[in-house]
């Protein structure tokens, strides 16, 4: 007979316990107990017996009048070996979300029980349970619980396995580096162990990752190794795993044979061992398979039993979204049209619950939506064919930063004052444990094999925050209450955001083909545009070719073969809209994927007459939003903010403790990595400050500019906040990236601090501001996920309370910069709105006698991000 353990995402959980187990040893003090022990001990047994049979539906009833009469005769230990085989038996007859309660109450049960061992096990249970079903952030409490009992137990094997599964949440939600660094420390363990199942499951989860990063071939490379580790061995739903996975990354590679045997055969495996929830998975991808390689039909049967039996066990939305989708595309190919669009709904609305189901972290909730692009571009195609573009629209907005909603709605929740002292305590040493790390990280000529201690330290102290305020968050009700705003309509779009003479550009990147709207004057009006694939390539070289430096020799023909590149991509991303700006002073821009590394104001049209060809900075006042929506929540929160702020706070010229100065060759000088010391920052802050009567002004210079000051200081009262040093910048791991103010080791400081305000401690500030500007370099850059846009230090500001944030796309030059921001801030103070007030200032530079700084180069890389009024 087959004994079958539960294998599936990476823990060792033998299904039953047999008789002779630790936990049949019950006390026999009782009378009572005496005469119903032999009862329930034969219940047990039978439901061994019964699940070793795949009898399961049998199982289930015997093992629940095994609980019945454990707990009337109130005996821990064998209410929990009761409610554990009902789990067991709960899973295989796609009771799902039963056999989920049940292993919770396993563990709380073991727990009463004093059995240790019996709540890690239960925990790590609910947990894969949790994580195949979409509810990650459950998934990850019980992981997280039942890696510290193993940890106790000094347990390697549990350890290694529960590592994998939570490196397995990350990668499934997208935070690929932080799912990398969990994998990488649990396969150091597993190489250790001499059973191959833990290097396996870890590899599984590997999968996923190189996949998410676009590394294909590694893919399969893991695949097969975790294939050849399992090879021989008696098969359990880990060989399941292994096949769908396999068959997975062969058709990622475009490999539909090898694929569909692979999927084929995990379909019979899974079907064998009675794994319902696991052969919907396949059939979805199945189905996937199936619709690309040309036949509709069978797609549409597959994922509509996929989505079936995902339905009948409480089965994952985040799968349950792109099977519908994959059946409405199938539908489409059939030619019903109506049912496609109708099937695309239910998708969205699906995903709408897995986001709901996500983890609590803006990385996570981004990511349940980057990983089903194609639901929303397969929804706007159809719109748009069904020529219904205002439709297209709504479908647009629901796609982009919808975790910046979440969070921003938040934020207003995350308030110091209301932590106790505790918390407030243990918050505050978690920060100070990060920033001594990254003190260790930061000295100069580290060996390798202390920086790589010091960064598993770091991200371990990162993750330990991370949980921190997820544990916050679950036990403060407010939360619960918290209602994001929803997505804008278009009507409302054009109603009550966009001003006289202000047009709204939004972008949706497809692979097949992409898509732009236009709304201005009360009408949506879209267009079709080249694939994704192919503006992305554009996008990246000409963004290489706009922010090299140039020398004042050779600016005037690196400035004319720029344009002239500009004009190309020109004619791919914008010239399709022209028809539709006919009348439009100022665009609001809504990008998607690579557009945001694209300053828009560099774009140059075609000569008219004989005239040279004007970039776009020429004809509009341009500023750029996360989505029209957020736009608009950010004007709602201002609204509901009375308190007036007014003057200046400004920061510049930090100490960074090297002996050179930048030099003055304004050709040579960058806000950049080397963080020497940026002169013309100190005149900069000096001459913008000088703009603003002295009540109104407070400047930092120097070993003033430290982060300590930055802190304690009331910013709240200020109406702008300007920053002007170097910058930071980590685009994988965007929580790292910050503004580098005075180095505590440069002014002699006996300092907690590190000198970076990073993205958590931005947060942390309160700003009532209506601009903050980030003079320096590439501070608009962060992580970007598609639909979601840019994760970084811009949003880190909005969070905390600024209306706009003025930020650069790349390396900028010390004296170009400093000129371009007092023509900035000259403009503002003779009252003009912030966009007017910015493209003035270039203009200014496009212009003038430097010849140089006619170059995209010196004057495009800032941008404004917010209101831009």
């Amino acid at each position: 007979m087959k004994r079958i353990q539960i294998l599936l995402t990476g823990l060792l959980c033998v299904c039953a316990t047999s008789p002779s187990s630790s936990f049949a040893q019950i006390s026999q003090n009782e009378t009572a107990r005496q005469s119903q022990a032999p009862q329930i001990e034969s219940l047990l047994r039978t439901c061994q017996r019964q699940l070793d049979n795949e009898r399961y539906e049998l199982a289930y009833q015997t093992a629940r009048q095994a609980l019945s009469l454990s707990e009337r005769m109130s005996d821990k230990r064998w209410q929990m070996r009761a409610t554990n085989l009902l789990a067991v038996a709960a899973f295989h007859t796609n009771r799902t979300s039963e056999a989920i309660r049940y292993f919770k109450q396993s563990s709380s049960t073991a727990e009463e029980a004093g059995v240790v061992r019996g709540q890690g096990i239960a925990l790590s249970r609910a947990g894969m349970l949790l994580r195949l079903t979409g509810r990650y952030e459950d998934a990850l409490f019980c992981f997280n619980e039942a890696l510290q009992f193993y940890r106790r137990q000094r347990n390697k094997t549990g350890e290694a396995l529960t590592l994998s599964q939570l490196g397995g949440i990350y990668a499934d939600t997208a935070d690929y580096a932080k799912a990398a660094q969990i994998l990488q420390e649990a396969l150091s363990i597993a190489g250790a162990l001499a059973e191959p199942e833990p290097r396996a499951a870890i590899l599984l989860r590997l999968i996923v990752v190189e996949k998410g990063r676009g590394n294909l071939s590694s893919a399969l490379q893991y695949a097969q190794q975790a294939e050849s580790l399992l090879a021989g061995r008696p098969p359990t739903l880990r060989h399941i795993e292994s096949l769908y996975r396999l068959g997975s990354a062969h058709a990622a590679l475009d490999q539909p044979q090898q694929a569909a045997e692979r999927f084929e055969q995990a379909l019979r495996l899974a079907r064998e061992l009675r794994a319902p929830q696991f052969a919907a998975i396949i059939l979805g991808d199945y189905a996937g398979l199936q619709l690309k390689s040309g036949n509709a039909a069978a797609a549409f049967d597959s994922a509509a039993q996929a989505v079936g039996l995902l339905n009948s066990g409480g089965g994952s939305k985040h799968y349950e979204a792109q099977f519908l989708a994959t059946g409405a595309e199938a539908a489409r190919a059939l030619g019903n049209k109506d049912k496609a669009l109708a099937g695309y709904r239910l998708a969205l609305a699906a995903l709408e619950q897995a986001r709901a189901r996500s983890i609590h972290t803006e990385i996570s909730r981004a990511g349940i939506v980057a990983t089903r692009q194609q639901v929303f571009a397969g929804a706007i195609d159809l719109l748009l064919k069904m020529a219904r573009p205002e439709e297209a629209f709504d479908v647009a907005e629901a796609y982009h930063a919808r975790a910046f909603l979440d969070v921003l709605a938040e934020s207003a929740l995350d308030d110091l004052d209301e932590l106790t002292p505790e918390q407030k305590a243990q918050e505050d040493r978690l920060f100070e444990q990060i920033s001594a790390i990254q003190k260790k990280l930061w000295q100069p000529d580290l060996p390798p094999e202390q920086e790589e201690k010091f960064k598993r330290e770091l991200a371990d102290a990162e993750n330990a925050l991370d949980l921190f305020r997820l544990e916050l968050r679950r036990a403060d009700p407010r939360y619960a209450g918290i209602k994001a705003p929803q997505p804008l309509s278009h009507n409302r779009v054009a109603a009550e955001l966009l001003e006289a003479g202000t047009a709204l550009v939004e972008y949706v990147l497809g692979d097949k083909q992409s898509f732009a709207w236009v709304v201005f004057q009360g009408k949506v009006s879209s267009v079709a545009l080249p694939p994704g694939k192919e503006l992305t390539a554009a996008v990246t070289a000409y963004r290489a070719a706009s922010s090299s430096k140039v020398s004042s020799q050779s600016a005037a023909q690196a400035t004319a073969k720029l344009k002239a590149q500009s004009r190309q991509l020109y004619q791919k991303l914008f010239q399709p809209l022209e028809p539709h700006l006919a009348s439009a002073r100022k665009l609001i821009i809504v990008s998607d994927g690579a557009l945001a590394y694209l300053p828009f104001e560099t774009l140059a049209g075609e000569p008219k007459r004989g005239a040279a060809s004007q970039y776009l900075i020429e004809r509009f006042a341009i500023s750029y939003a996360p989505s029209a929506s957020a736009l608009a929540a950010l004007r709602a929160l201002k609204l509901n903010n009375k308190a007036e702020a007014k003057g200046i706070v400004a920061f510049g010229d930090p100490v960074y403790g090297k002996d050179e100065t930048a030099t003055a060759n304004g050709d040579a000088t960058e806000r950049g990595y080397d963080f020497r010391q940026l002169p013309y920052t100190r005149a900069e802050v000096n001459e913008i400050a000088a703009l603003f009567p002295p009540s109104e002004r407070r400047v930092f210079l120097g070993a003033a500019a430290r982060e300590q000051n930055v802190k304690a200081e009331p910013l709240g009262q200020y109406r702008y906040v300007h920053f002007a040093a170097h910058a930071l910048i980590d685009e994988e791991h965007p929580a790292r990236s910050g503004i580098m103010l005075s180095a505590p080791t440069a002014i002699n400081a006996d300092s907690k601090e590190d000198g970076a305000l990073q993205m958590s401690e931005v947060m942390r500030l309160k700003l009532n501001a209506d601009l903050v500007t980030l003079s320096a370099c590439r501070t608009g850059l962060g992580q970007l996920l598609k639909g979601e846009g840019m994760i970084g230090l811009t949003r880190a500001f909005l969070y905390a309370g600024a209306d706009s944030v003025v930020v650069s796309l790349w390396n900028v030059n010390d004296i170009a910069t400093a000129t371009l921001m007092k023509a900035f801030y000259k403009k503002l103070k003779q009252g003009l709105p912030k966009d007017d007030a910015l493209r003035q200032a270039k203009l200014e530079m496009i212009r003038g006698r430097q010849q140089a700084w006619r170059h995209p180069y010196y004057w495009a890389a800032f941008v404004i991000v917010g209101d831009p009024r």
